[in-house]
């Protein structure tokens, strides 16, 4: 039955908009209909935040891949690039100093 519902609150509230009062009140309101039991309100509350931490981050993680794919796919200097021309612009000028 908890799985259940930790599947309904995390598609029904969306786990990136879930914050800590959020889960607490859909936990509490669970107590209330007598289908999770006041015992086991903090762990309910731990799984889901945890479980929504890592959806946040699983969806961080794929917008920054997809940004990076769409900045090389558009040839857009990245700063990493930028560095790495200066490097070689300070070795060709150390070298026509010598």
């Amino acid at each position: 039955m908890f799985d259940l519902f930790k599947k309904g609150v995390l598609m029904g509230l969306g786990a990136l908009t879930m914050t800590k009062e959020k889960i607490e009140q859909a936990v509490d309101e669970l107590i209330k209909k007598g289908e999770l039991s006041q015992d086991e309100r903090a762990k309910a509350i731990k799984d889901l935040l945890k479980k929504a931490e890592e959806q946040e981050k699983a969806f961080a993680d794929r917008v920054s891949t997809e940004v990076n794919e769409t900045i090389k796919k558009l040839g857009v200097i990245t700063k990493k690039d930028l560095e790495r021309l200066e490097k070689k612009i300070d070795e060709l000028r150390k070298k026509m100093s010598a």
